[in-house]
């Protein structure tokens, strides 16, 4: 004989269907718990994960920590490497244009900007991923008191513009984009290591304006930066043009 179990509702097993009135009885269905996943996770705790991130040091604390490491009179090329880092390129190219940016009347001073941005901008045509500079480039040194008077100077307006600036415009931070600016770069260390006394300067200001872009991620400024090297290129161009004009040459 076989068994027929009658299913609440179904009319074929004759069963009575199931009250709809009001129920004094307690619910006896229990409630799963809730399921978390990975993503709910993530989702539910951005704040936390953003405080787990390390903060990245701006480039004028890097310039005070150089500083007050190195208080003797001379400081040097690899000292102050040492405290950029190996793979910052844009923060390195910004500290050796600062001496042409606010000049400091030393003589060889150009070429202690030249020299190190060149080879710089040319390991960023390369695609490197590490600053290197030849060991005779390292010890030279500059004077200290020199160099800190720079910093002072520029200092408020750096830390001004670090306010303002923002990623954006990622196109110009592509790999492909910082391969061009080392083109543009290299030549305005060229500029640079001109001896053409008033010069220097704009091309050095257009080096340090990109690479505040390439530290902060932010295209416009660098869009910025491109305009005003082009500009000094153009500058000089016209001053040597004049001159080989003006004595016939």
């Amino acid at each position: 004989m076989t068994a027929h179990f009658a299913v609440p509702g179904d009319a074929a097993s004759g069963a009575a269907p199931l009250s709809t009135g009001p129920s004094t009885k307690r619910s006896t269905v229990t409630r799963q718990p809730r399921r978390t996943t990975a993503a709910t996770r993530t989702a539910a705790k951005p704040k936390a994960r953003r405080r787990a991130e390390p903060r990245v040091r701006r480039t004028s604390e890097i310039l005070r920590e150089i500083l007050e490491k190195n208080p003797q009179d001379q400081i040097t090329v690899q000292q102050i490497v040492s405290g950029l880092g190996t793979t910052s390129f844009g923060t390195s190219l910004m500290v050796f244009s600062i001496p042409e940016v606010i000049p400091i009347p030393i003589p060889g001073m150009s070429a202690v900007v030249a020299l190190p941005t060149g080879i710089i901008s040319a390991q960023m045509i390369l695609g490197s991923g590490e600053v290197r500079l030849p060991k005779a480039l390292l010890k030279r040194s500059i004077p200290r008191k020199a160099f800190a008077a720079a910093v002072k100077t520029i200092m408020p307006h750096l830390e001004r513009a670090e306010k303002g600036v923002r990623p954006r415009w990622n196109w110009a931070t592509t790999p492909l984009a910082k391969r061009l600016l080392g083109g543009l770069i290299f030549v305005l260390a060229g500029v640079i290591a001109l001896p053409v006394p008033i010069t220097n300067m704009p091309p050095a200001i257009a080096i340090f304006i990109i690479a505040l872009g390439l530290v902060e991620r932010d295209g416009k400024l660098i869009t910025l930066g491109i305009l005003l090297g082009l500009a000094s290129i153009a500058l000089i161009a016209g001053i040597f043009f004049g001159l080989f004009s003006l004595f016939g040459l």
